[in-house]
């Protein structure tokens, strides 16, 4: 008698979640891109946690996922009656093949190693590294611009 009042409160339990509870999961790294293929169209698209993950859409029935920071956030699709499609879990994670960590106390310096180890900006590395990787970087990126826009 238990035991049937105990399997009937569990399944009528297992009937009230959420449909969310199912989602499924994809691993993003960080700074890369992955295409997600919809079944049907998409017609709007809701990140929870824009700063771990975003989303371009390239069709109604293809999107491109990228890792931005590590963390673990969600993407909701809806239809154009805003009908729930999907939920999908994501999970971004660093990028492990071919990186060089270097601590030095508490400031963290990251490297990407092939060829040669060349300084790259990585979310955790010390400010003064991070501010002055991304500087340079801006500035040729700048420098780019202009180049190409003086040649038109």
């Amino acid at each position: 008698m238990r035991a049937t009042l105990f399997t009937g409160i569990a399944t009528a339990l297992l009937i009230m979640l959420p449909v969310s509870a199912s989602a499924g999961e994809m691993w993003l790294t960080i700074d890369q891109v992955r295409v997600y293929e919809m079944k049907q169209p998409v017609s709007s698209i809701v990140v929870g946690n824009p700063a771990i993950a975003d989303v371009t859409v390239q069709s109604d029935k293809r999107i491109l996922l990228y890792g931005k920071t590590p963390g673990l956030t969600n993407i909701y699709f809806f239809d154009k009656d805003g009908n729930r499609l999907d939920n999908v879990n994501i999970r971004v994670q660093s990028p492990s093949g071919n990186m060089l960590v270097l601590n030095r106390g508490v400031d963290r310096a990251t490297y990407t190693c092939t060829e040669k180890c060349e300084l790259t900006v990585a979310v955790g590395d010390s400010s003064e590294v991070f501010g002055q990787t991304t500087q340079q970087a801006t500035a040729k990126v700048s420098a780019a611009m202009e180049a190409a826009s003086a040649g038109e």
